[in-house]
């Protein structure tokens, strides 16, 4: 049988370098001394009723691992657990992962489930029965693999996913100048067009993320930032808040960008004529259905739109831009109004500002100067939001290894006064006066034996010795190997020295005397 370990591969936001969860992986070795090297796979492969048993462990293990790391304070984000179609033919897939979420305490919010394509063909109307219920618990789903199957695009829309995952072979590609590298881009313009995010996988090289986040892809995972990691491992780069270099991180954002719409023409001149020497980045619509296609291809700051508008409204197309671009600062230029429609967009947060025509010039560059404040505010919150959680993961982490440090140090303490007391006590047992000096010359400690024969002695404990003890102790030369014959009262004695520490320092010594006729 072959051993199995839980392996995870760390996903990374090309938007902020960072950690955002994990894909877990099995590493498989054959037991005995001619090991091979081990293989990560997902746990799809395999015997079918093995790979069924396998799915419930990992699944299993993976919540647990990950509800612990949650416990100590640590952030690892969505843990995603690729499903094989064997997993769908044997009892209750939803009331499985509803268990193990429940049993585990890990909110739904934090895993993450990979189907594939095949299963889709095989599997598609149970896939998407199953699947609903966690959705709407929060449990992120992702297509796996996309690119080499048949899925249809009425097939994704009708399951609910979150994310698109690329296949490997075209991340590969993605870097070439033919028609091999528009597959990847394809796809990701594809998942945005269906409000998925998309996720490169085995990614190799730098230039590989400088040009996945170029083209907008929105994660990624594979040797270029981390191999698979043993869950120690991750947990060191969780403590770490290790991220991707900033040179790797894309800015979308190089320049303010402007979005008008307005069905006629000469309206959407006189505003480029108006903005013009405010130096943004102006683009134009003269509909809301065209202004919906460049905010899919285009980061948008700043919306402003006319109300009026054949087949589309100006409040539906703003409504539908903060699905699409939520980021987005939003505002409306009508002359024309219903007057209950601009309500309740602006109660429901599709419009930030309601401007009539015509319009005063100097109050619309105003206007427009500080949607795109409004705009950079919220922007730059949330980046100090981002710098502040990572700052509290890592002091999170550094007060988890001070009171690491303070148990060990503390367990420390206890073993040695555990095992002071039983050298004390073992001292005590010893069949010979075993006496004590501290570096001062008081007696300060005196075994049973030591009681027993010399209890003149022993009355001077915590004081000055004895006299005749003073000039006994005297008489012995210090840390010999044999013992040195000494008289006291009458009766021959074996003596020995010792020093407590080692010289120089001086800390007392020990003086055992032993009665060879007892």
């Amino acid at each position: 049988m072959k051993a199995e370990t839980l392996l995870y591969q760390p996903q990374v936001c090309l938007a902020t370098g960072q950690v955002i969860g994990a894909e877990v992986l099995l590493q498989c070795a054959a037991p005995g001394p001619q090991r091979p090297a081990p293989a990560e796979l997902p746990a799809t492969e395999g015997p079918d009723a093995l790979i069924r048993e396998r799915g419930r462990r990992l699944l299993r293990a993976a919540c647990a691992q990950a509800a612990a790391w949650r416990a100590e304070g640590l952030q690892p984000g969505r843990i995603a657990i690729a499903l094989a179609p064997q997993q769908w033919t044997d009892g209750d897939l939803t009331a499985e992962v509803q268990a193990a979420l429940a049993t585990s305490g890990l909110p739904p919010s934090q895993l993450g489930l990979e189907i594939t394509e095949d299963l889709l063909q095989q599997h598609g109307d149970r896939v998407g029965a199953a699947l609903r219920p966690l959705h709407a618990d929060g449990v992120e789903v992702a297509l796996a693999h996309y690119g080499t199957g048949y899925s249809s695009l009425a097939r994704l829309r009708a399951l609910p996913l979150d994310v698109l995952k690329i296949d490997r072979s075209f991340v590969d590609d993605i870097g070439a100048a033919d028609s091999s590298a528009s597959v990847s881009r394809s796809v990701i313009q594809l998942a945005h067009g269906l409000h998925l995010r998309v996720l490169a996988d085995g990614v190799h090289t730098a230039e590989q993320i400088r040009l996945l986040g170029r083209h907008g892809c929105d994660r990624m995972q594979g040797p270029a930032f981390s191999p698979p990691l043993s869950a120690e491992a991750f947990t060191e780069l969780l403590e770490s808040c290790r991220a991707l270099p900033r040179e790797l991180i894309q800015r979308r954002r190089h320049e303010r960008t402007l979005l008008l719409v307005d069905d006629e023409e000469h309206i959407l001149s006189a505003l480029r004529r108006l903005v013009r020497r405010d130096g943004y980045k102006v683009l134009t619509a003269n509909s809301g259905a065209a202004g919906l296609e460049i905010l899919q291809r285009e980061p948008v700051d700043v919306i402003v739109s006319d109300q009026r508008m054949p087949g589309m409204t100006g409040v539906e197309f703003l409504g539908r831009a903060k699905e699409l671009a939520p980021a987005t600062v939003r505002m409306t230029l009508s002359g024309y109004t219903d007057l209950q429609s601009i309500i309740d967009a602006v109660n429901e947060g599709a419009v930030y500002k309601f401007l009539t025509k015509p319009w005063d010039d100097q109050r619309l560059r105003e206007h427009i100067a500080q949607a795109f404040r409004q705009r950079e505010l919220v922007e730059e919150n949330e980046r100090l939001a981002h710098e502040v959680s990572v700052a509290n993961t890592g002091l999170a982490a550094a007060n988890r290894r001070l009171e690491h440090a303070v148990r060990r140090e503390h367990d420390s303490l206890r073993a040695m006064q555990t095992a002071a007391g039983r050298a004390h006590d073992m001292v005590d047992l010893v069949p010979m006066a075993v006496l004590g000096f501290d570096a001062t010359g008081h007696l300060v400690y005196a075994n049973r034996c030591a009681v027993t024969m010399f209890p003149l002695w022993v009355a001077d404990l915590g004081g000055p010795p004895d006299p005749t003890l003073e000039a006994l102790l005297a008489s012995v030369p210090p840390d010999r190997e044999s013992h040195h014959p000494v008289i006291h009262g009458g009766r021959h004695y074996q003596a020995w020295r010792s020093r407590v520490a080692p010289y120089p320092v001086d800390d007392g010594c020990l003086l055992m005397l032993r009665d060879p006729q007892a």
